[in-house]
């Protein structure tokens, strides 16, 4: 038998970030429902979610370097796979979260249009990955595997500069800007293709909401702007972003996407976790509110209200035990 709303209890993972932890009970909370923190980054973390009575757990990976991320993700694993816990975000929504070459791998094999990617591992022999660089048409994009507001982000504009930098990252690896000084990216490298004077969307999509804006750019890069502009997204955008959740079964996702002249379409980012300051992510004509998205009608109806409070994290506990309540 199910259980009902007041039976529920939410385990809160609390991991890297402390702040996030009392974010979600703050969520809790608000909403009135039971939590439960859990240390997960304890030795005992496996006896700890053995104990908890928790119903689902909400998880926040750490994404400042990539060794916590890469132990937060394999503990989720074992949580996931082998204890059959249930989390939100999905796994499969954090297995791309913060990771460029998984996530290009996904989207190159669930055709979903994007700059197209090449990532190469670099060994002793580096003349294919040279070879290739000789041919593609500059400026291209270099990132590394995480890193967000476009650190770890480098346009090159011809190819002595790809080849000086594929040679660093193999002499002594590359560092994120401002990232964590211990954290070296070696061993392989991510070239993008660059879409030359396009805008660029940010158009999130938590349970069955929808949000959107326009992301407006701060010298070489609109990620990390800070700065957006608060136009309704279109239609044929919307339904664009919701093909690809549909796809990947995604329920807690930010899609960032480049809009070309000609008016196309390109995945740039898919993040399940987001900067979500604002306790609206969308304002038309200066009212707050949401998309909700009418089966019947095929169409998106316009919700007026706040629905982004606690960095959003109301929203995904609301659609995270609404699940459970199914």
């Amino acid at each position: 038998m199910k259980k009902g709303k007041d039976e529920i209890i939410v385990g809160i993972l609390k991991g890297f970030h402390e702040k996030e932890a009392e974010k979600y009970r703050k969520a809790c909370e608000d909403l009135q429902f039971r939590c439960e923190i859990i240390d997960f980054l304890s030795p005992n973390w496996i006896a700890n979610i053995e104990k908890s009575k928790a119903d689902i757990f909400m998880v926040r990976p750490d994404v400042s370097n990539s060794v916590k991320k890469q132990m937060y993700d394999e503990r989720l694993f074992f949580l996931t796979k082998s204890m059959k816990k249930k989390i939100y975000p999905s796994y499969d929504e954090l297995f791309i979260y913060e990771n460029k070459r998984n996530m290009a791998y996904w989207l190159e094999i669930n055709k979903v249009p994007h700059p197209k990617t090449k990532v190469f591992y670099l060994t002793k022999n580096i003349d294919p990955v040279l070879d290739n660089l000789k041919k593609v048409s500059y400026p291209i994009v270099y990132k590394t595997y995480i890193g967000s507001a476009a650190q770890g982000v480098k346009i090159l504009q011809s190819y002595k500069q790809a080849k000086n930098l594929v040679n660093q990252i193999i002499k002594k690896g590359f560092k994120i800007k401002h990232g964590d000084k211990h954290d070296i990216h070696w061993g392989y490298a991510i070239f993008q293709d660059f879409i030359p004077n396009a805008k660029e969307w940010r158009i999130i999509k938590i349970g069955n909401s929808f949000f959107g804006h326009q992301k407006l750019k701060s010298g070489e890069f609109h990620s990390g702007s800070h700065k957006v502009e608060w136009i309704a997204p279109s239609k044929k955008l919307l339904r664009f972003c919701k093909d690809i959740c549909d796809k990947g079964n995604f329920t807690s996702m930010d899609i960032d996407l480049f809009e070309d002249e000609s008016g196309r379409y390109f995945v740039n980012e898919l993040q399940s976790i987001f900067g979500s300051y604002d306790p609206s992510q969308m304002y038309i004509n200066g009212k707050p509110g949401r998309f909700l998205y009418d089966r019947e009608l095929d169409d998106w109806i316009f919700e007026e209200g706040y629905f982004c409070q606690n960095y959003s994290h109301n929203l995904r506990i609301e659609f995270a035990v609404s699940e459970l309540l199914r």
